[in-house]
């Protein structure tokens, strides 16, 4: 059971961080103010030192939105501007939303019914659909409520793969607040780490319905390049295990095993060595032995394939 703070009002905060989102701004905006269903809202928009025009389009379209924070600070990423965010949200639910991606008009409505049949549950997710014409998306068509299903193993999973992008889920803001809200030291990814430190604690639910829909085409997206992206993750889950060292053996084992394994592939993909007198070869093949040291270390160590020269000489701040 996830205990509510007794400052918090019962309802959902939206909550968006944004970074030079200005040709999907406007949009994003109408399937939030679309959103169908009884409760209280508060709506709050960080703006990350945007150098677009978002800014402007976050104040002048929810100029008489009630109960609306536009913060703006300079620009720090999308964990610190998520952050604020959850700090400044003072509703029992946080929806979180991408700043390019869509809302289903049920999708808020769905997913705080399932957190509320289950009080044990942190959050709950659905699913997302990509598009590339906007015109053929069904997004105000009635979504009839599914069965939430508690996902089996959360931690081993959360583990895995990102289980979601936050378009898709909505969680119980004591829980964000109790786990200390994303890791800052990733500056984006923020949902993955967060993740880990909520399915540490409590359950989570996974609703099969369209809730999120996601443009496929977005300049400039964090997940276009599979290198960072898998340095973050790889990143997240080395903090997550440093933090949480009571974390169970057989859970280290399996992580470092599979990052070993996504850092050889991604290195045979994109530099094809020869196999047998590469290093990072070998490190995947010990990770199938009982790793006796720090599996920290040793997941840091696989993160390191996917560095670029620049990395090695800024430092160790993942971005």
């Amino acid at each position: 059971m996830v205990e509510r703070a007794p400052t918090e009002k019962p309802g959902v905060s939206f909550v968006v961080p944004v970074y030079n989102k200005a040709p999907w701004l406007e949009d994003v905006l109408s399937r939030i103010a679309a959103q169908r269903g009884d409760f209280a809202r508060q709506y709050v928009f960080v703006d990350d030192g945007s150098t677009d025009e978002s800014l402007t389009i976050l104040r002048d379209v929810t100029r008489d939105w009630p109960d609306t924070v536009v913060e703006t600070q300079a620009n720090a990423g999308s964990a610190v501007a998520t952050n604020v965010g959850i700090a400044l949200a003072d509703r029992a639910y946080v929806k979180f939303v991408d700043a390019d991606d869509l809302l289903h008009a049920d999708a808020t409505r769905i997913l705080m019914a399932a957190l509320e049949a289950d009080g044990a549950a942190c959050l709950a997710f659905g699913r997302a659909e990509r598009f590339t014409d906007r015109a053929a998306l069904d997004l105000d068509g009635a979504l009839s409520p599914p069965p939430a299903r508690r996902v089996d193993r959360a931690l081993r999973r959360a583990m895995a793969n990102s289980l979601f992008n936050p378009t898709q889920f909505m969680a119980r803001r004591a829980a964000l607040v109790a786990v200390g809200g994303c890791d800052e030291r990733i500056v984006f990814s923020q949902e993955y780490a967060l993740t880990m430190r909520l399915a540490r604690r409590w359950p989570l639910l996974r609703l099969d319905a369209p809730v999120a829909y996601l443009p496929d085409a977005v300049a400039g997206r964090l997940s276009n390049n599979e290198g960072r992206q898998l340095q973050r993750v790889t990143h997240s889950l080395a903090y997550f295990l440093r933090d949480y060292p009571d974390t169970p053996w057989r859970l280290k084992q399996y992580a470092a095993k599979r990052m070993a394994y996504r850092a050889w592939k991604y290195l045979h993909r994109t530099e094809r060595p020869f196999w047998l007198f590469h290093p990072v070869f070998w490190r995947q093949a010990r990770a199938w032995l009982p790793i006796l040291g720090d599996h920290a270390d040793f997941i840091a160590r696989c993160g390191r394939v996917f560095e670029t020269a620049d990395d090695r000489v800024a430092g160790h701040r993942v971005g």
